[in-house]
C-alpha cells in the first residue's frame, strides 16, 4: 500500500450563546501560517495569532474605506445633460387672457402660467362652493389676466 493522505476536518469553535447554559458551535477553516492543534497534541494558536473578524456581508450599506496612495485620476467631464432640454419657450399673452375669461372660474390660466397653487384654490372654490364661488374666481381671474405679465419661471409672455 501506498501513503495514504487523510484530511482533517476544521476544529469547532465554542461559543457561549445568548441564553442561559446554552452554547452553539460553528466551524472554520484553518488559517493558514497559523498554528493548528494536530491528531498529536501540536499547541494551539496563541492569541496573538487570532483570526481577523471576518469581512462584513455584502448589501450592508457601509460604504468601503477611501484609497489611499495615488490612483487613477478621474477626470471630471462636463455635464451635458445641462443642455440637452431646450429651454420652454415662452407662453402666449392671448391664450392667458382667452382662457382668463372663458374659463377663469375653474383657474385654467393659472394652469397654464404654471402658478399650479393659485389654480387649484381658484378650482376648489368654485366646485366646494357648488358653483356659487364662480362669480368670486371670475371676479379675480378678471382681475390677474389685467396684471400678471410673467409665467410661473419668470418669462415674459409674448
Amino acid at each position: 500500500m501506498g501513503n495514504v493522505v487523510t484530511r482533517q476536518a476544521p476544529a469547532p469553535v465554542v461559543r457561549p450563546g445568548f441564553s442561559l447554559g446554552s452554547v452553539y458551535t460553528t466551524f472554520r477553516a484553518p488559517v493558514l501560517g497559523a498554528e493548528q492543534a494536530g491528531p498529536h497534541g501540536a499547541p494551539e494558536a496563541s492569541p496573538t495569532q487570532q483570526q481577523p473578524p471576518p469581512p462584513p456581508i455584502a448589501g450592508t450599506g457601509v460604504a468601503p474605506p477611501p484609497q489611499s496612495g495615488p490612483g487613477p485620476q478621474v477626470e471630471q467631464v462636463p455635464n451635458s445633460l445641462a443642455h440637452y432640454y431646450p429651454p420652454p419657450l415662452p407662453k402666449s399673452r392671448v391664450v392667458f387672457v382667452l382662457l382668463g375669461i372663458f374659463l377663469g372660474a375653474f383657474g385654467v390660466h393659472n394652469f397654464y402660467a404654471g402658478y399650479v397653487k393659485r389654480g387649484t384654490i381658484q378650482l376648489c372654490v368654485t366646485l366646494l362652493t357648488c358653483f356659487y364661488g364662480a362669480l368670486a374666481s371670475l371676479v379675480w381671474a378678471i382681475i390677474e389676466i389685467c396684471v400678471i405679465n410673467q409665467d410661473a419661471d419668470g418669462t415674459q409672455f409674448v
